[in-house]
């Protein structure tokens, strides 16, 4: 798979964020979605071939890649048949899933150095050393059993490079549409529904999770963030001065939450593996540090969640459009003749 050609932006606004991963100035939406998922899927793939001392940063790179395309498939869902939808959707999921288990693996033992660094002034010298030692030890044990298994990363890297292939052959001229049954028209009516179910999903989930405090309704609701902020980086370029703001708030918010889900899983898992901790006394200091740093976690989430979420779905719907109007608006005119207050 070769790289296809980037569209960045220079507005020193989205510095911060990777141009290649942005809508581009003048770019047809059609177009800039297909470059965007392809570059994509091809870094998710080109990870595998780094060799095994890479092997966990592949794993993760390619998770994070399959979650951004799948944000932005969901971006323009409206866009595209059902059953195309559905397939490539179910498709990611299930490719991203076949190493969940490498990555869990090494999100528990980071979770557990985290807790050991954060309390570590309060503790007595050596607590949770062992912990942290053997979860390490099952780290390394799950990433040589995947890197052992014959068909685990040609199957990954199959899948990757097929759907890669598969999305090359969309077309991206919104005439397409009345040919092929498909093709991004370039206007806000492509992304408005996809946009606005995501955000009223993430809304819900929100809601959910403090109503129902479980670690699956937060889970729900971290999947959503995630998925909104991949759509607000891809739309940051439509007006940097707010967007890129939600972006980055959307950022840490997913950190917060990611780092909450580690804990919740470290703890199931020391619930059923107890000899990962044999010292019952650690067991329970560890478990009652844990579960006070999920609180306080859940209490940022909850600050930073009633920021992003002020906001009603049709409201944000209407901004949006409005960016979008602004955007098509300055492309029908010479840069020579745009006035900046």
């Amino acid at each position: 798979m070769t790289a296809l050609a980037t569209y960045p932006t220079n507005d020193p606004g989205l510095a911060s964020f990777d141009s290649r991963l942005q809508l581009g100035r003048a770019e047809p939406l059609g177009l800039g979605v297909k470059r965007v998922t392809m570059e994509q899927l091809e870094l998710a793939a080109s990870g595998y071939f780094d060799g095994e001392a890479e092997f966990g940063v592949a794993v993760h790179e390619s998770r994070k890649a399959i979650k951004r395309t799948r944000s932005l498939l969901r971006l323009v869902r409206g866009e595209l048949p059902d059953r195309i939808y559905e397939y490539e959707d179910r498709s990611l999921r299930e490719t991203g899933h076949m190493v969940s288990e490498v990555r869990s693996a090494a999100a528990v033992a980071q979770a557990a150095s985290i807790i050991r660094d954060l309390y570590g002034d309060l503790l007595a010298e050596g607590t949770f050393v062992e912990m942290i030692q053997r979860l390490s030890q099952r780290r390394d044990i799950v990433e040589l059993r995947a890197l052992e298994d014959p068909n685990l990363v040609g199957r990954v890297v199959r899948n990757l490079e097929r759907a890669y292939n598969r999305y090359a052959s969309w077309p991206t001229d919104e005439d397409a549409r009345d040919v092929y049954g498909m093709g991004i028209r370039d206007r806000f009516d492509a992304i408005e529904p996809g946009l606005k179910a995501t955000y009223k999903t993430g809304r819900i989930e929100m809601v959910q999770a403090y109503e129902e405090p479980t670690p699956h309704h937060f889970h729900q609701w971290r999947k959503r963030a995630k998925h909104l902020r991949h759509q607000m980086e891809f739309l940051a370029p439509l007006w940097p001065e707010v967007v890129v703001g939600t972006a980055m708030t959307l950022e840490r918010l997913g950190m917060i939450l990611g780092e909450e889900h580690d804990l919740a899983e470290l703890l199931d898992l020391l619930k059923g593996r107890p000899d990962l901790c044999p010292n019952p006394r650690e067991r329970s200091l560890f478990s009652a540090l844990a579960a006070q740093r999920r609180s306080e976690l859940r209490t940022a989430s909850e600050i930073l969640g009633r920021r992003i979420y002020a906001e009603k779905p049709g409201s944000l719907s209407h901004r949006f459009g409005e960016y979008w109007d602004s955007r098509q608006l300055a492309n029908s005119q010479p840069l020579d003749t745009i006035v900046v207050y």
